[in-house]
């Protein structure tokens, strides 16, 4: 048993993603999408606002999958790498939307890089859906738009720890 090469069209993050074998049990991931941000507040005083936009952004990832043996000896599907993984991550959105609290939404899309540790699980199903769940912590770093402490706008770099995760849903294209 070892991992292969997947090829996938996501839904939740529209997008394509293509994962290939580098070592045994080791893989690199790369897709670009389009990430699904939904918002929700509510104020007494001005009421409620929401919405929902997509941003695009790119990913890659180093994975080691680490249960085959376990996986296998339960009679539970390896195939097309339906394991459990561990591994660092880069990701770039580009985005016009405040990213700490205090800032501003911006007039144009900037890059947001995140760089992080995830762990993560991988279902491809025989009728080819497919399911990828990936939570971790990792750090980012952008520019952004601040009021200083003479009341006046300034662009400002922004980095903090944040959580990542990643809840993707398609389809797997590779021969059955």
């Amino acid at each position: 048993m070892d991992v292969t090469r997947v090829t996938k069209i996501n839904f939740l993050n529209p997008g394509l993603s293509y994962e290939d074998r580098v070592g045994k049990f080791q893989t690199i991931y790369i897709t670009a999408f389009l990430a699904t941000n939904v918002s929700y507040s509510y104020s007494s005083s001005l009421g409620s606002y929401s919405s929902i936009y997509w941003d695009p952004a790119v990913m890659a990832q180093y994975r080691y999958y680490y249960n085959a043996a376990a996986r296998e000896a339960k009679g539970k599907r390896t195939e097309k790498n339906s394991l459990n993984y561990i591994g660092p991550l880069v990701e770039v959105t580009f985005t016009k939307a405040a990213v700490t609290e205090g800032s501003y939404e911006e007039d144009s899309r900037r890059a947001v890089s995140k760089i992080g540790f995830v762990w993560g699980i991988q279902r491809n199903y025989f009728g080819r859906f497919s399911l990828d769940l990936n939570l971790g912590l990792g750090y980012f770093f952008t520019r952004g738009t601040e009021l200083d402490y003479n009341y006046q706008l300034r662009e400002v770099s922004q980095s903090g720890f944040t959580g990542l995760g990643n809840l993707t849903l398609g389809i797997w294209l590779n021969k059955r």
